[in-house]
């Protein structure tokens, strides 16, 4: 009986690796952040860009020193979620930017065109581990900026009308403060959200 029963395992087996040959395949390419450098793959990531201040440190996702970072891509969706989780503690602000290198040395409090909000300001007693999310509506006629404090909405900013062009997303840091950013939530779920009707950021191309 066991000599019988050895044939039907061996092919049992290798129609296990086939499926998972196939599997892997698939997965290198629609998911290849899991295999190797998802940029080095060709594959575009909403990530901070190469626009912020000369002690600004930038790791991946995580940003820290003293200054001002920008992302990489403009927010042109409807709808934008975003989430910044506290590593370590500090003072910092975040929100959203008409593009410039001006100020980048100091905080978005100090730069004109500029819609954020500052972890001094926010009635919230921040420890490690506390998410800040972002929403950002340009569904109606005057853009919105929506900020939560481990999912629950803090604060409300209406953004101005006159706004030339893009704005992007940003952070600045100071204090010891280190941020791990997630703008997607593709490489990893968001802790909190996104709110009904929002998304991840997604790179321009994705949106024609």
């Amino acid at each position: 009986r066991c000599t019988g029963n050895k044939p039907h395992d061996s092919r049992r087996a290798v129609t296990m690796d086939e499926q998972l040959g196939k599997l892997c395949c698939c997965l290198k390419v629609y998911f290849p952040c899991i295999f190797g450098d998802a940029k080095g793959s060709g594959a575009p990531l909403v990530s901070f860009s190469e626009i912020k201040g000369s002690r600004v440190k930038i790791s991946n996702f995580y940003v820290a020193g003293s200054g001002t970072a920008l992302v990489n891509v403009p927010l042109i969706q409807n709808r934008a979620y975003w989430e910044f989780k506290v590593v370590e503690l500090g003072h910092f602000c975040a929100g959203v930017c008409e593009p410039s290198k001006k100020n980048l040395d100091g905080q978005l409090s100090d730069r004109k065109k500029t819609w954020a909000i500052s972890s001094k300001s926010l009635k919230c007693e921040f420890k490690k581990g506390d998410f800040i999310g972002m929403g950002y509506d340009l569904s109606d006629i005057r853009p919105v900026l929506r900020v939560y404090y481990n999912g629950k909405l803090v604060k409300t900013i209406k953004c101005s009308k006159d706004m030339q062009g893009d704005v992007y997303p940003c952070v600045s840091v100071e204090e010891g403060c280190m941020l791990e950013a997630n703008f997607e939530g593709s490489l990893q779920p968001f802790q909190y959200g996104p709110p009904q009707n929002y998304s991840g950021i997604m790179f321009t191309r994705d949106i024609l």
